[in-house]
């Protein structure tokens, strides 16, 4: 094992220093303190256990903190985890980073490195998720591998994302918003009771705006939309049986982006020269990218979850089948051709049709030992195709070598597993927990290249060309693997917990996309292994403060890596480290204030080079991709009686460390590091009315949400500017 580095030592003598130190706190506390910290419960373990008995590193979101942080998606929350990076190139391919492990890739034939599943269903493309936010009861981000129970698509952490189910009560609300750049949205719940044993639920949300950015020559908006979706659940009680169905189904029809070229002291002074002239007088907000952009989606779900309370044990079943269709169109460069002499159209679409099935055998919560066992079948079909029609000239590269080509990917992914875990305590403060799972991976794969010019124009265009070729090839593969999990927790103290663990993340290999010939179609990337060396603490001390911590290593194994040299995709595997460690706290001021936030400090390189064919790319000691060398997060949230209401006010701040988007480390891919503040307020009467009003990006910062390189240009999306928006709700 390789020595672990000054920072983590550093960070493992402050978790134990503050573990010692505990009791010495809690004796000078006189009495109680008449503020506390509400208790966090999590079902990480698949069991609902309180946040600080899970050896694990976990950030909990729960409805309120959603609400007070108006979030709507997946990206609202990410930098509020601590090592938590999310990127997005478009609406069906969010990027999500967590301790520096990720991936980038689009292929058909390849799994994300970031489980996201909602109500404990995987899901296999990463942005089949549109319909997560609407009425939900909490969201876990568990960062570290989570492949003993989680598997597939969990080597790096994951995201789980709970929707509130069924209740035997008639309730209900309604929300209505406006906000920045035309916004309005409506959203709405109702949940009735059917008999004595069954209850039924719905939620529906409509949202649309004009989006933030414009197409210069059009004044046409980019980076706005329309979506729309509901979900409907129905629960059954049937004596020691129960029976959960819910369906869900959603659309968006979005504006394309807005590509804004950003040069660096890398350019060459030509194009720094040129770009400055076409874009005098435009802002971030403005670009030549196409009006005709878009990005849109559809995705279907149903889910059926099954339970059954035994004498000795529990019974879960949990089958689900889900459709995510999904297309875009997107201008790489976003300026006009030829005045700039490369243009980059390129056309997306997928279909993808996942089944899962999954039996779990769970102990009685008053087992003396806790143990889930399990088995696991997924099987997706996934048609994926992508169009790129280039025009080019001199200086870049010579007019034949743009030109129109396609790629198909016609793909079966399917995974079997079997999986156990047991916690087993001992002598009074100790607990020892074990976990492994075998995992059975097979791949198959119809590849295609077409120069839809049909060879008129050789060679053949960017990116099959010009060196490549047309192909029509078929192959499959298998992968298998075992991954594991030791912990050991004592807790010495009360209300004080350590822990150290060991735990081995496995990612299926996977098949390129965007192949330039059809050897480099066939030969797919080796999987993934990633060994994680973590001690952590979890104490809540005198009932109003929470310190929680962790320190790790994680040491990779063929780490797949994916880089755009010029427009043709470079894959390969590498060596990786990454050492760092994370702080979060919660401070209950009074019965009315919390104050709380997180640090998070990584140092993620390679630690060698990459071969891709006869090609050997330069990575040893560089940064991994999106993985900022600090973040940190600070909030206040409050609560009080006002005019016999409720107010409630939350700010929030983060900041995030520069880092690169590709593993290049080329200047043009570096995202500078910025800060976002947030704030909400709201009043509740005791009628239920609601009126908020919120706040995004409040510092109107600039920041980078994607970067595509190219001839030392960095083409970038920019995130939302300042926001503000206002919500009126009734609860009934």
């Amino acid at each position: 094992m390789k020595s672990v580095s000054v920072t983590t030592v550093s960070a493992a003598a402050l978790m134990l220093g503050a573990a010692l130190a505990t009791p010495v706190f809690a004796q000078q506390a006189q009495e109680p303190a008449a503020a506390t910290l509400d208790e966090v419960i999590v079902t990480a373990q698949r069991r609902e256990q309180s946040l600080q008995d899970v050896p694990i590193a976990i950030t909990a979101f729960n409805a309120e903190t959603l609400e007070r942080t108006a979030a709507t998606g997946i990206q609202d929350i990410a930098a509020k985890a601590p090592g938590v990076t999310l990127t997005q190139f478009n609406i069906g391919e969010p990027q999500l980073y967590i301790r520096g492990v990720g991936t980038s890739s689009d292929s058909a034939a390849s799994d994300p490195s970031i489980g996201v599943s909602i109500d404990e269903v995987s899901i296999g493309r990463s942005g089949a998720s549109a319909l997560a936010f609407l009425d939900i009861e909490r969201v876990e981000v568990l960062r570290g591998p989570q492949g003993t129970l989680y598997g597939r698509n969990a080597s790096g952490g994951a995201l789980n994302i709970y929707t509130r189910r069924p209740v035997f009560s008639d309730e209900g609300s309604i929300t209505a918003r406006v906000g920045s750049f035309s916004e309005y949205g409506l959203e709405g719940v109702i949940n009735r009771q059917i008999g004595e044993d069954a209850a039924i639920r719905f939620a529906g949300r409509y949202n649309t705006n004009d989006g933030y950015a414009e197409n210069v020559p059009t004044g046409r908006s980019l980076e706005g939309g329309t979506s729309w979706g509901g979900r409907l659940s129905f629960l059954k009680d049937a004596g020691n049986w129960s029976y959960l169905v819910s369906g869900d189904y959603s659309e968006d029809d979005m504006d394309g982006h807005a590509r804004i070229p950003v040069t660096t002291s890398a350019t060459a002074p030509a194009f720094v020269a040129l770009i400055n002239t076409l874009r005098a007088g435009l802002d971030r907000r403005q670009s030549f990218s196409s009006a005709d952009n878009y990005q849109e989606r559809t995705n279907f779900g149903l889910t059926g979850r099954i339970e059954h309370e035994g004498d000795n044990f529990d019974f879960v079943s949990l089958t689900s089948y889900r459709d995510n269709d999904y297309s875009w169109r997107d201008n790489l460069g976003g300026l006009q051709f030829p005045a700039f002499p490369l243009i980059v159209d390129d056309q997306a679409s997928e279909v993808a049709r996942q089944f899962s099935q999954e039996f779990r055998l769970v102990s009685k919560p008053d087992s003396p030992i806790n143990w889930v066992a399990g088995a696991y079948f997924f099987n997706e079909e996934i048609e994926r195709s992508e169009r790129f029609v280039v025009g080019a000239a001199l200086p870049i590269a010579p007019p034949s070598f743009g030109g129109d080509t396609t790629f198909l990917q016609d793909a079966t992914n399917r995974s079997y597993a079997v999986f156990g875990q047991a916690n087993i305590p001992f002598a009074d403060i100790w607990e020892l927990t074990l976990g492994a799972r075998w995992t059975h991976d097979y791949r198959e794969i119809h590849q295609v290249a077409i120069d839809n010019e049909g060879g008129a124009n050789p060679p053949v265009g960017i990116p099959l060309g010009p060196g490549g070729a047309p192909y029509t090839v078929t192959g499959d593969e298998s992968f298998s693997e075992p991954s594991w999990k030791i912990a050991l927790a004592v807790e010495p103290f009360e209300n004080v917990r350590l822990y150290a663990s060991y735990d081995r993340g496995y990612k299926a290999g996977s098949f390129p996309s965007t192949a330039q010939s059809g050897v480099q179609a066939l030969t797919p990337l080796s999987s993934e292994l990633l060994d994680n060396y973590e001690i952590g603490i979890k104490s809540t001390l005198m009932g109003r403060l929470r310190f929680n911590a962790a320190a790790f290593k994680l040491d990779y194994t063929d780490l797949q890596v994916y880089e755009l040299l010029g427009l043709a995709l470079v894959t390969s595997n590498a060596q990786a480290e990454v050492d760092g460690f994370e702080i979060e706290t919660a401070l209950a001021l009074s019965n009315n204030v919390t104050i709380g936030g997180s640090y998070t400090s990584l140092d993620a390189r390679f630690t060698s080079n990459a071969v891709s064919g006869a090609l050997v790319l330069p990575y040893n000691g560089n940064a991994l991709p999106r993985s900022p060398d600090s973040q940190y997060t600070l909030y206040v949230d409050s609560e009080w009686d006002v005019m016999g209401g409720t107010l409630a006010m939350r700010a929030d701040y983060q900041w995030t460390d520069d880092f690169f988007f590709d593993p290049s480390n080329n200047p043009e891919v570096l995202s500078p590091a910025h800060e976002l503040v947030s704030a909400f307020a709201s009043w509740e009467s005791p009628s239920g009315l609601k009126l908020s009003v919120y706040g995004k990006n409040l510092t109107d910062t600039e920041y980078q949400t994607h970067i595509i390189k190219n001839v030392g240009i960095g083409f970038s999306v920019f995130g939302a500017p300042r926001s503000f928006g206002l919500a009126i709700s009734q609860s009934f």
